[in-house]
């Protein structure tokens, strides 16, 4: 197997078309073709299936394109970290973090991170665990910043404690249960929730001994979730440190209950035995050391230097 023929498979196999990957690596679809019957070729196996709706994956085309992947994205990763020992600069760091990461300690850490290494090239998302993690399974992230998953993470990866955070339940001035005071009041009410990471809300109530609410609104988008909640009785389960920059001017103000709300520990997560890059490592250590908000705290768990042993 040669680079090109891996780089080749993985475009055609990402866009499931013959000319897309062509118009995408800049080169002719004979070219394509021609590169792919080679990769066959080599291996003695078919890899894809031409159909009506574009090109197909075979099993044994599925099964390489998750290992091209990886081993692409590894290569990329080994040529950042020898250009860098060799020139000290330059680098990549792809991450997906938490809307409430992004508010909060994402622009100081973004400021420190471009003065030490001001070449390198940066790429968020803001992703739901399941798609995260999924993204750093394949190689397209080097690592994801979200709410610890404790047993829920698969063995392949591995989480480095940061922060931990304090929850709030929010609701719009008029709503019906403003003046609730018990988690028990509240679970009759309509909540606006992550449709893909229900676990805190879960929590909440069931380490009362309560049932959870039934009447839920699923949103995956946090600007959309507190447009919701802002405009009508929807109930929201939210962090303290983004109550000032964007709860309170919408008008969203936390319930007073006789019951102390959970807080959640915030994590970097790798793959497990993964070797960051001098770039992405910087990028950890400069979220692990920024000034902290109110409603966030250091982790007990993060050691003092443990960013940049990750």
């Amino acid at each position: 197997m040669k680079l090109h023929q891996l780089r080749t498979f993985v475009a055609v196999a990402e866009h499931r078309s013959i000319r897309a990957a062509a118009r995408a690596l800049f080169v002719s679809q004979p070219a394509v073709t021609r590169t792919i019957r080679e990769l066959e070729h080599d291996l003695d196996i078919l890899l894809l299936r031409r159909s009506v709706e574009g090109v197909e994956l075979t099993e044994a085309g599925a099964a390489l394109q998750v290992r091209a992947r990886l081993l692409l994205q590894d290569i990329r990763r080994t040529r950042e970290e020898l250009a860098f020992m060799k020139e000290g600069r330059g680098g990549q760091v792809s991450a997906a973090v938490t809307s409430t990461i992004g508010l909060t300690v994402l622009p100081d850490a973004l400021e420190s991170f471009m003065r030490r290494m001001p070449e390198a090239r940066i790429s968020l998302t803001e992703d739901a665990p399941p798609i995260a993690l999924e993204k750093l399974r394949n190689g397209t992230l080097d690592f994801i910043v979200t709410n610890t998953l404790a047993d829920d993470l698969p063995a392949e990866f591995v989480q480095h404690p940061l922060f931990v955070m304090q929850l709030m339940i929010v609701a719009r001035a008029g709503h019906p249960a403003r003046g609730a005071r018990s988690l028990r009041e509240l679970q009759g009410q309509r909540w606006v929730v992550p449709s893909l990471n229900r676990m805190p809300f879960h929590r909440l109530f069931t380490s009362h001994e309560l049932e959870p609410p039934a009447a839920i609104l699923g949103c995956e988008s946090f600007g959309i979730a507190i447009h919701l909640a802002s405009k009508m009785d929807l109930l929201m389960l939210a962090s303290t440190p983004a109550y000032e920059p964007e709860l309170r001017p919408r008008n969203l103000e936390p319930l007073k209950l006789k019951e102390g709300l959970p807080t959640v520990e915030v994590s970097v997560v790798t793959l497990r035995n993964a070797r960051l890059t001098p770039a992405t490592k910087c990028f950890v250590e400069c979220l692990g050391a920024v000034p902290l908000p109110n409603g966030l705290s250091r982790s007990a768990a993060a050691e003092p230097g443990r960013a940049s042993s990750i």
